[in-house]
């Protein structure tokens, strides 16, 4: 008697998408993503303008697309279209040299206060450390607020998608990073601790977040300026 041989049967792979189907779903994305940054950003940034960098990021994502090297589509393109995203928001930073020199007088300051007391500074030792009036060193943390200076914190965002893969060197900087990260935010002033909580983990906007602590929406961004000085202290000491 003869036997067949039965061959094993062959493990279909799914049918690649056609350039069509990944514009409909990674458009999507685009919206997704550019909606949820803009509400970390400060008022003046259009999400029309980061929904444009998007579909860019998009359009370059499915040129390079490889089905075989990348399974699935859609956590490919979200990291690319978020890193167009946030190349624009670099581009397009309006921080002026000044800003940023500002920037690095508050984090030195905070520097200095900190070994001196052993403590987290308070708002007023700031400002005297820097020769200001408490009203005007709180103008001073909103201005940093409104510009770029928080593009670093949501730079390091847990939900970035980046792999040993796709960045061997950033992975495992961004791994030595976070926990750094981390202990700076858990040595901040617990009502600053708590604004960056809404901010960057709630995704609550600035003015949600004055409603939920009883303050202006300008109270808040003097916060998120004051944070961006004293983390950049921190991980510059670091």
């Amino acid at each position: 008697m003869v036997i067949e041989e039965r061959t094993p049967m062959m493990q279909l792979r799914p049918p690649i998408p056609t350039r069509e189907q990944l514009v409909a779903s990674g458009l999507a994305i685009v919206r997704r993503t550019a909606f949820r940054l803009a509400r970390r950003l400060p008022p003046n940034v259009e999400v029309g303008d980061l929904i444009g960098a998007g579909t860019e990021g998009l359009l370059k994502a499915i040129e390079r697309y490889d089905p075989v090297r990348y399974p699935r589509f859609e956590p490919y393109a979200e990291a690319r279209i978020r890193g167009a995203i946030l190349d624009e928001l670099r581009a397009a930073d309006a921080m002026t040299r000044h800003g940023r020199r500002r920037l690095a007088e508050v984090a030195r300051a905070v520097r200095k206060l900190e070994t001196a007391l052993g403590r987290a500074p308070e708002v007023e030792e700031i400002a005297a450390e820097l020769g200001l009036e408490v009203e005007a060193y709180q103008r001073l943390t909103e201005d940093l607020a409104r510009g770029p200076a928080l593009g670093r914190l949501g730079e390091i965002d847990p939900d970035e998608i980046v792999t040993s893969e796709d960045d061997p060197v950033g992975h495992i900087a961004d791994l030595e990073l976070k926990p750094r990260l981390v202990a700076a935010i858990q040595k901040l002033p617990e009502r600053i601790q708590t604004v960056l909580a809404l901010y960057y983990q709630e995704e609550c906007t600035q003015a949600e977040i004055g409603k939920i602590l009883g303050v202006t929406e300008s109270r808040v961004c003097q916060i998120l300026g004051e944070a961006t000085a004293r983390l950049r202290a921190a991980m510059e000491k670091g």
